[in-house]
């Protein structure tokens, strides 16, 4: 593993951002499969602490909780007959932060691994000392001047006034598993990695959780943000097939989805992608959608960075969490609910194996889903309203 040894390390907590979408799968995966025509989208975000520093950035967001302030280039993916039609948004990050006892003050920069609506959250709360960091690219793409100086910007004027916007550049020649790095720090405990192809200058991360003198080496922390959108879209694999037997706690997911006993060859004999059951084993479930309507518009870089991230996922001391992989808020400390627990002993709490196999209780059952849409239709201040209605008053940029 090409990654430097270092005794520094970050403590990282995981915040659910109380964001919660459904989606029409037809846009992030190929094939749709009966009963999965609906994901349904948790949203994650961390609080990163360099304590030998004193300092603090948070990697990702999630959505502002008045989404209908977002800019109007933005809410063409709203409603009933776009791709995403349920939203609901309890608290923007900003008040997680502060609930748990984190002034705004205190972050020195909130890291957006890019710049869609559910990743940049609300800037407005943070004081002017909080900077805004992004990927390589991201000023060349159009992206500014944000809305509403740009009306057909995706990103608002607002989150950027009057503090530092920082563009990481990856031109040193340095990379971790492929990827093109940068020591956030200095100090070997935090990088940045370059990971294009959902959108221009995407961003993943690396968090070192334990020292590389410590008993069994160096563990990590990698931060997908969207790099690809669902965990079947890189699990199984050649180097982490699907174990033989299935393990029991599959079958029960899958029992309690269907409230009878399923068959555990059912993983394997309804894999969309193959036929072969012993190809079924170590197949991804889902392709990325390649094909326009999709999130990928740059796929071969997009299929190129998951490989670079699948690669990393079968070392045992590297915990894989993208940013909508629902099963890490079950196994996993939540800053919400204990803002002073870190995830740092995740490796030691055996938790990787769950974690890693937990996306195959979302997938259909039978032809049904496993479970009920996480959210419906649009919620404002508690309750549901009418957002058609108010789309229609927007001035959409084509």
């Amino acid at each position: 593993m090409d990654i430097p040894l270092s005794d520094n390390i970050v403590r990282v907590k995981l915040l659910d951002t109380t964001t919660y979408l459904t989606g029409k799968a037809f846009v992030f995966v190929d094939p749709v499969v009966p009963g999965h025509e609906t994901f349904s989208f948790y949203d994650l975000a961390f609080f990163i602490e360099n304590e030998a520093q004193g300092k603090k950035v948070m990697f990702d967001l999630g959505t502002r909780k008045d989404y209908w302030n977002l800019a109007p280039a933005v809410q063409h993916v709203f409603g009933a007959d776009t791709v995403m039609d349920g939203i609901r948004i309890e608290k923007n990050v900003s008040e997680i932060l502060e609930d748990g006892g984190v002034t705004l003050e205190s972050i020195n920069s909130c890291i957006w691994s890019h710049h869609h609506y559910d990743h940049c959250g609300n800037m407005y709360p943070f004081p002017s000392s909080t900077s805004i960091t992004v990927g390589s690219g991201f000023k060349a793409a159009g992206l500014l001047p944000g809305y509403p100086e740009n009306p057909k910007s995706p990103v608002l004027a607002s989150d950027f006034a009057n503090r530092d916007l920082i563009e990481v550049n990856f031109e040193n020649g340095f990379s971790i598993g492929g990827f093109p790095a940068y020591d956030y720090f200095g100090d070997g405990s935090f990088y940045l990695l370059d990971s294009p192809g959902h959108c221009p200058g995407h961003l993943c991360a690396l968090a070192r959780t334990t020292p590389s003198s410590a008993e069994g080496g160096a563990t990590f922390v990698f931060m997908g943000g969207d790099i690809c959108h669902f965990a079947g879209d890189f699990r199984p694999s050649p180097e982490k097939p699907l174990p033989d037997p299935i393990p029991e706690f599959i079958i029960k997911w899958r029992n309690e989805a269907r409230n009878f006993p399923a068959c555990p060859c059912s993983l394997t004999a309804h894999h969309p992608n193959t036929s072969d059951q012993g190809a079924a084993r170590t197949t991804p479930w889902y392709n990325m959608r390649a094909e326009y309507p999709t999130v990928y518009p740059d796929i071969e870089n997009a299929r190129a960075s998951v490989a670079k991230m699948q690669s990393l996922d079968q070392n045992e001391n590297i915990l894989v969490c993208i940013a909508h992989d629902a099963v890490l808020l079950d196994y996993l400390p939540i800053f919400n609910k204990n803002p002073g627990q870190d995830i740092n002993g995740w490796k030691g709490d055996c938790i990787k194996e769950k974690c890693h196999w937990g996306w195959m209780r979302e997938i259909a059952v039978d032809g049904q889903p496993a479970h009920a849409p996480l959210v419906e239709g649009f919620w404002r201040d508690g309750k549901l309203w009418d957002y058609e209605v108010f789309k229609k008053t927007l001035n959409i940029p084509s």
